[in-house]
């Protein structure tokens, strides 16, 4: 039970600085297309939805407060196609809808008031019969069914979520054989006997038969062999940018097995193959291989922006900056408006060196810090311009706020205090080191 209850507190409380997350426009823009018509057919606000993507090889996601959902890499990598991430989507808008993460604290009450019973009945066998086995065998007892009582409960929310998804999946007009897909793979890999009683989802292969029955109208025999899986390469839609983004995380997150193996990925086209290539090479420092792969994608596919994007990144890390930033420019004109392409092309721009290019930098991340205000890049690179520009206080204001975003909360107190140092009072700067010094000292409390 307090394991349960330390996890508990840990997925209500999660926020978006406490675990290894990936921030990639291609990934996050791809999800949100996938999220879109599901979000529609459960009846929330798209527009309202975080999604949050977690670094980690585990098959996995959930909700939290807010309309969070994060999303394990390791779901995407080892799914077979995007049918199974709508899915898993699905699952985790039924349990927003059906408000489980708000409900789960009553049942909480309940299954330690199940407890507290059973300890007060424990302590009154002891004073009555002199038997302390007897006691701790009722409050243990009790302990027991009070976490039997949560787990119960929270069989129950999941069910309820993955009939809630059928639903959405298929008011969205999208497969069910995905979910089904995904439920066998966890079930294979789970390896041991589940037992009923000491789990908090239903049993798997209770899942997968109640998606075959919402499924009863689908063909999905056969699931990783059929249409949903077969793409081909002139159909750029987007079943084939979700193997891009596939190919994107294998290739960042293990570049040598990449190197080795990933020509034997049936799931994958050769773009694919050569989009996970040309990031492998690149992290393992081949900038000329890499680069190759990637021009051989841009000439096949000379609108995809995130090409370009991959392209400008490596030629920046390898020093050349004006072709970098001739790249960065382009595919900003093609993303207009998207924050984390501005906040990287701010970046090149201010490795240029160039007083004009500081300048731009700065206006860039001040506008992209609308969509972007818990971005540590983008206040870490905001340190750096302010401190290039000579803008000495609102450099040290930054630099406490990426402080602050890292959990570092002392150096970014110590960063306040430098700021003061130098800020007017009454002005708005002071007022922002202020607010900030609150949330800090907030957060201690």
């Amino acid at each position: 039970m307090k394991k349960f209850l330390i996890l508990l507190f840990f997925l209500l409380s999660i926020s978006s600085n406490t675990l290894g997350f990936i921030r990639d426009s291609e990934i996050e823009n791809i999800i949100k297309e996938i999220v879109g018509p599901i979000a529609d057919a459960a009846e929330q606000d798209k527009n309202n939805l975080k999604i949050f993507l977690i670094n980690d090889k585990q098959l996995n996601a959930f909700v939290t407060p807010g309309q969070k959902i994060f999303i394990f890499s390791g779901l995407i990598v080892n799914s077979k196609n995007m049918n199974a991430l709508e899915g898993v989507i699905a699952h985790e808008l039924g349990h927003i809808t059906g408000r489980h993460h708000i409900k789960i604290y009553d049942q909480l009450k309940k299954s330690r008031a199940i407890t507290l019973v059973g300890v007060i009945l424990g302590g009154a066998a002891a004073i009555a019969s002199g038997d302390s086995t007897a006691a701790a065998a009722i409050a243990g007892g009790a302990a027991t069914a009070g976490q039997r009582s949560l787990l119960s409960f929270s069989r129950t929310q999941e069910g309820a979520a993955d009939q809630a998804g059928f639903s959405f999946l298929k008011k969205s007009g999208k497969s069910l054989c995905g979910i089904i897909s995904f439920l066998e793979l966890l079930e294979s890999l789970q390896g041991y006997k589940e037992n009923a009683y000491t789990q908090s989802h239903p049993l798997t292969r209770e899942r997968i038969r109640d998606a075959k029955y919402a499924a009863k109208d689908e063909n999905c025999e056969n699931i990783n062999n059929n249409k949903l899986n077969k793409i081909k390469p002139i159909e750029f839609g987007i079943n084939e940018r979700y193997k891009f983004i596939q190919a994107k995380l294998i290739g960042f997150n293990d570049p040598e097995n990449t190197i080795k193996s990933i020509k034997n990925n049936s799931n994958f086209s050769e773009d694919h193959i050569n989009y996970a290539l040309a990031i492998a090479n690149y992290k393992l420092f081949n900038y000329k291989k890499g680069n190759n792969l990637i021009n051989k994608l841009i000439k096949k596919y000379p609108s995809y922006p995130y090409f370009y994007e991959l392209k400008a990144q490596m030629l920046r890390e390898n020093g050349f900056l004006k072709e970098s930033l001739k790249n960065y420019l382009f595919v900003n004109k093609l993303l207009p408006g998207d924050s984390l392409i501005q906040i990287e092309l701010a970046h090149t721009l201010l490795n240029t060196e160039k007083k004009d290019n500081i300048n731009k930098a700065i206006k860039i991340l001040e506008k992209a810090q609308i969509k972007e205000i818990e971005n540590n890049k983008l206040w870490y690179l905001l340190s750096v311009a302010y401190g290039k520009n000579s803008e000495i206080g609102r450099s040290r204001y930054a630099s406490a706020y990426s402080s602050y975003l890292k959990g570092d909360d002392e150096m970014a107190i110590n960063f306040i205090n430098r700021a003061k140092k130098i800020t007017k009072r009454n002005t708005s700067e002071w007022s922002k080191l202020i607010e900030l010094e609150k949330k800090i000292n907030f957060k201690k409390k």
